[in-house]
């Protein structure tokens, strides 16, 4: 049989539209993000030296702000350095013995096995302990440095995230070229205390915010001046003013962009930036529709609508002010309105995004995680 060939033509690929926004689609050009991976760096260069970074990665922030698209990066560079990656998502991490198969070499086919039992032989895996994990993974280590990626982190397994951030410590206390890069929403940081390992918090944690509007701009602008078209002044400050900053929404800007000019022309033009606007507002407002749809499902729009009223024009809140609006909605609800159960309100609404702040306590400020997602969630349960 012919082996495929999913390169394709190279010079059709040159003309195709850069901009992919969608679920673990990398963007053409990583803006705003250099803190991040410098940071990144820093550790992939220090295991390719043959020594520990002395700490960890973690990558937290709302859902579209780019955390995969980060780990897709910290992958290739990695592997551009001699690196082993192992790239896993928690989806497919359902217990520990998952964990195990998953970091073991491909042609360690045996340990990949659930159970073999033929003419009276039988053979099980490892029971899964962080030591069937160390060891797992020390085989790795005997070959080349390792860099271990899971994303949506905020769903792993409780014993099996514990396993893999004890092995990741010990690494450390050893001194091995090994790194641990874990991503997910705003719940991450609670679920990674739940696996009661207090020394994950001493790891370099990474905020994803939105961009800021020269970051947005930037997002566009590269990828179009890269196949030798300029774009406008106007179209970028669309692009920044109505994006929010949000990367899915400036993902979606560009290929609306993209679509919408003329392959031949060196320049997009006011008329490119009217069509994109239209195919950039369907596709936030069906964005939008399913997020009301979920605050929904969790009984969450009165308060979320509250909230913004709560807002109003500024541009942060104090936990102190969050709390106090969400007791007020849920006293007028006949819902439990304890400080327990309005923390346990605010956290959803900050682990959905719909209001993100990247410190923690009595002190954290926060802001919107999309101020058009709050508007559209006033105007609709207005409506309603």
């Amino acid at each position: 049989m012919q082996r495929a060939d999913w390169r394709g033509d190279q010079e059709k690929q040159a003309s195709l539209c850069p901009f992919m926004p969608g679920p673990g689609r990398a963007p053409p050009y990583l803006a705003g993000r250099e803190p991040h991976q410098r940071a990144g760096l820093d550790c992939l260069e220090s295991i390719q030296a043959g020594r520990n970074p002395g700490r960890d990665l973690i990558l937290c922030g709302p859902r579209g702000n780019g955390k995969t698209a980060m780990l897709l990066w910290i992958d290739a560079e990695a592997r551009s350095r001699g690196i082993q990656t192992i790239s896993l998502a928690s989806a497919h991490i359902r217990t520990e013995q998952e964990l195990i198969a998953s970091v073991e070499e491909p042609r360690n086919w045996l340990h990949r096995l659930s159970r073999v039992s033929r003419k009276g032989l039988k053979w099980r895996p490892p029971v899964p302990t962080p030591e069937a994990l160390y060891q797992a993974l020390a085989r790795r280590l005997r070959k080349a440095p390792v860099a271990l990626l899971i994303d949506e982190a905020q769903t792993l397994d409780i014993a099996a995230g514990r396993n893999v951030l004890s092995v990741a410590q010990r690494f450390g206390g050893e001194g091995a070229p090994f790194v641990l890069a874990l991503a997910g929403t705003p719940g991450l940081a609670s679920h990674l205390s739940a696996m009661h390992v207090s020394f994950w918090e001493r790891n370099e944690v990474l905020p994803f915010d939105r961009l800021r509007a020269h970051e947005a701009v930037d997002a566009v602008r590269v990828p179009f001046e890269a196949d030798g078209r300029a774009i406008g002044a106007d179209a970028l400050a669309e692009v920044a003013a109505e994006g929010h900053g949000y990367p899915f929404f400036v993902q979606v800007w560009g290929q609306a962009l993209w679509r919408s000019a003329d392959a031949s022309a060196t320049a997009v033009t006011a008329d490119c930036v009217s069509r994109a606007r239209a195919q950039f507002e369907s596709r936030r407002n069906r964005l939008y529709g399913l997020r009301f749809d979920e605050l929904e499902r969790l009984g969450l729009v009165a308060v979320a609508a509250a909230v913004v009223e709560t807002f109003g024009s500024a541009e942060e809140l104090g936990s102190r002010e969050i709390d106090a609006v969400v007791e007020a909605t849920l006293r007028r609800e006949e819902s439990p309105c304890d400080a327990k159960s309005v923390a346990a309100v605010r956290n959803d609404l900050h682990a959905l995004g719909y209001i993100w702040n990247s410190g923690s306590g009595q002190g954290a400020r926060y802001v919107p995680g999309i101020p058009s997602l709050m508007d559209f969630v006033l105007h609709s349960a207005r409506c309603n």
